[in-house]
C-alpha cells in the first residue's frame, strides 16, 4: 500500500492561467527555491520554502513554513496545520491552489472517429502474414516469400502517387490543409479505402484527418508503431492470432491493414493508419515500404510547417511586444521635474520586454508632488496592461484628492472593482513639499522605502495598509515625516531587494539602506546608479528575475 494517495490540485498563477499539479510526494514543498517540489522562482512574494503539503492520518494537510508573506486558506491566515477538503483554496504568494477541484467549464471534445481497443498482448502475431519494418529497411524491390508480384498498373499508380506527393508536399500550404492532403495522397498511393492520420499533441494522439468512420485500432498496433518506430502490415486480419483473438478489427470486415509512424529524425510525431476490405489485392510488403517512406516525408513537411507557423507567431509577438514596450516607456517620466529644494532620479528596467513596475512624479492640486513606486503582480504583457491602468487612475485622483491616505483608499476601491481576483498591486505613495521637505505617505503592502538622515540614521516608512486590489472598502492609514537638507529617500520594487544570485541569496532590504547611507552627500542620480551597480555586482552572471525600479529623492 502507498504511504499516501496522490491527489491533484489546481494551480492558478498571476497570469490567470490554470494547470493541474499532482501531489506526488510527502512533504510536497512549494517555494521560490529551485530544489523544492514545486519551484516558483519568478514569484517574488514567495519565500524560498514557503508552504508544504503533507499526508497525515489518511488525508492531506497544508502548513506554512514560516514564510515572509504568509499563507492563507479560504481567506484566513494559516497559523497551524490545516486539513484540506475538496474546494479548499490556498493562496501562497501570487499563486492560488484549489484542492481537488474538478474543472467543468472545458468544452466537450469532438467525438473521435477512432477508438483504441485493448488486445491480448500474450498472443503472438502470425509471421507469415504480418510484416514489421523500420524506415531504414524500407525496400521497393525485395518481396517476402509468398507475396505475389505487383501488377504493372499498380506499380505505375504508386509511382505517380510518389511524384504527386513530391509536388504537393514541396509547395507551401497551411498546416491544417497538409493533414488532409497527406492522407489523400497516402490512400491513393497504396489503393486503400479508409485511413486516419493522427498527431501526438501533449502526450495524446489527436485525429487530424480521416476518410471513413468507426476506426477501432488495436492498442498493440498503436504501441508497436509509436514506441518502436516500426511500420506494421497485417495482410490477413482474420489469420492473425493477435488481432483475431480480440475480434476488434475482424468485425469491421477488414482484410488487411497498415500502420506507420509519422517520424522525423528525432521523434515520432504521429501515426498513419490505412486499411482495406479488398480480398483480391491485400496490402503487400512493397506497399508498406512505400507508405513508410511517404509518412517520413510527410512528417518532415508537417514539422517544417509547424516551425514556419511558430516562427511567424513569434515574429508577430515580438513586434507586438516591441510596440508595447515603446508605449510603456512613454508612460514613465521622460525626466524628473526640476524643483527648488528637491533633487529626483528614477528608473525602471523590466526583466521582459514589458513589465508591471511603475514609478512616477505626479503634480497634486495643492502644489505638492506625489512620488509613486508600484508593482503589479505578475510579469509581461498582462502586468503591463494593469500598470497602464494604474497610471491613469493615479493621475486622475491627484487632480481630485490631496489627502494621500484617502487617495490610496479610493485607488484600492477602484482597482478591486476592475481587476481580476488573482491580481493585486503593491505601492508606495508620498506627497512631498519640495520647499519645506514635509512629506505625507501611505504604504500599500510595498517594500518599506528608507529615509537616510544626514546623520546616517536609517528610517523605514511602513504606515499604510495591505496590498491594493484584494480587500474592498479598506481605509488606509497615513504617515508623516520631514526631509531635512542632505536627507535621502530611496523607494524601490522587490526586484531590487529580493533579487537572487547564483547561491539563491537575496540582495536584501538592508543592503539598499547601507549603500544609500554610504552615498550621503552625492546626487540623487549618483545614489541610484550606485545601488544599481552594486546590485549588478551581486547578481554576477545571473539575470534579474523581476522588474527593477527605483526612485531616489534628495533634499537640498
Amino acid at each position: 500500500m502507498p504511504e499516501f494517495i496522490e491527489t491533484d490540485i489546481l494551480l492558478t498563477g498571476p497570469d490567470g492561467e490554470s494547470r493541474p499539479i499532482r501531489l506526488d510526494a510527502s512533504p510536497f514543498i512549494m517555494g521560490r527555491s529551485e530544489v523544492v517540489s514545486l519551484p516558483m522562482p519568478s514569484d517574488t512574494m514567495l519565500s524560498r520554502q514557503h508552504c508544504a503539503f503533507e499526508w497525515n492520518a489518511g488525508g492531506w494537510i497544508v502548513k506554512d513554513l514560516n514564510s515572509k508573506n504568509g499563507t492563507t486558506v479560504n481567506g484566513n491566515n494559516l497559523t497551524r496545520d490545516h486539513r484540506l477538503f475538496p474546494g479548499d483554496r490556498v493562496v501562497a504568494g501570487r499563486q492560488i491552489l484549489e484542492f481537488e477541484v474538478q474543472r467543468t467549464s472545458e468544452p466537450k471534445p469532438t467525438p473521435s472517429p477512432l477508438e483504441f481497443v485493448e488486445d491480448d498482448a500474450g498472443v503472438p502475431m502470425r509471421p507469415d502474414s504480418t510484416f514489421i519494418i523500420r524506415l531504414d529497411s524500407a525496400n521497393f524491390s525485395s518481396k517476402p516469400g509468398g507475396v505475389p508480384s505487383l501488377e504493372l498498373e499498380r506499380a505505375n499508380r504508386r509511382m505517380d502517387a510518389l511524384v504527386r506527393a513530391g509536388r504537393e508536399l514541396s509547395s507551401f500550404k497551411p498546416i491544417d490543409s497538409l493533414f488532409d492532403i497527406t492522407l489523400e495522397l497516402a490512400l491513393d498511393a497504396v489503393s486503400a479505402k479508409r485511413g486516419i492520420l493522427m498527431t501526438l499533441e501533449r502526450g495524446e494522439l489527436v485525429t487530424r484527418a480521416h476518410e471513413g468512420e468507426g476506426f477501432r485500432v488495436s492498442t498493440a498496433v498503436r504501441d508497436k508503431v509509436m514506441n518502436e518506430r516500426a511500420s506494421l502490415l497485417v495482410q490477413d486480419v482474420a489469420a492473425d492470432n493477435l488481432l483475431k483473438a480480440s475480434q476488434t478489427i475482424v468485425q469491421q470486415k477488414i482484410k488487411s491493414l497498415m500502420a506507420v509512424p509519422l517520424q522525423t529524425e528525432t521523434q515520432v510525431i504521429g501515426i498513419l493508419y490505412v486499411d482495406t476490405p479488398n480480398v483480391l489485392y491485400p496490402f503487400d510488403a512493397e506497399a508498406l515500404s512505400l507508405l513508410t517512406v511517404f509518412a517520413n516525408i510527410a512528417a518532415l513537411r508537417i514539422e517544417h510547417a509547424r516551425l514556419v507557423e511558430v516562427e511567424h507567431t513569434e515574429r508577430v509577438l515580438a513586434h507586438d511586444l516591441e510596440q508595447a514596450a515603446d508605449i510603456q516607456r512613454g508612460l514613465f517620466p521622460q525626466a524628473p521635474p526640476i524643483l527648488p529644494g528637491l533633487e529626483l532620479a528614477g528608473s525602471s528596467h523590466p526583466c521582459r520586454s514589458v513589465g508591471g513596475d511603475y514609478y512616477d512624479y505626479v503634480p497634486m492640486a495643492d502644489g505638492r508632488l506625489l512620488l509613486v513606486v508600484a508593482d503589479v503582480s505578475g510579469k509581461g504583457l498582462a502586468a503591463s496592461l494593469l500598470m497602464s491602468s494604474l497610471q491613469a487612475r493615479v493621475h486622475a485622483l491627484c487632480e481630485l484628492q490631496t489627502d494621500v491616505a484617502k487617495l490610496v483608499s479610493r485607488l484600492n476601491h477602484s482597482i478591486k472593482a476592475n481587476t481580476p481576483d488573482n491580481k493585486f498591486i503593491t505601492g508606495f505613495f508620498a506627497a512631498i513639499d519640495h520647499a519645506t521637505g514635509e512629506m505625507e505617505y501611505a504604504n500599500a503592502g510595498h517594500n518599506a522605502p528608507v529615509i537616510v538622515r544626514q546623520s546616517g540614521q536609517i528610517e523605514l516608512l511602513t504606515a499604510g495598509g495591505p496590498v491594493l486590489g484584494i480587500l474592498p472598502n479598506i481605509t488606509y492609514a497615513g504617515g508623516r515625516t520631514r526631509m531635512e537638507p542632505g536627507d535621502l529617500l530611496v523607494m524601490y520594487s522587490d526586484g531590487v531587494s529580493e533579487a537572487p544570485n547564483s547561491k539563491d541569496e537575496e540582495f536584501g532590504e538592508e543592503a539598499v539602506g547601507e549603500i544609500a547611507a554610504a552615498c550621503l552627500g552625492r546626487s540623487a542620480r549618483e545614489v541610484m546608479v550606485e545601488i544599481a551597480r552594486r546590485l549588478s555586482e551581486f547578481l554576477g552572471e545571473c539575470s534579474p528575475t523581476d522588474d527593477v525600479t527605483m526612485v531616489v529623492a534628495r533634499k537640498l
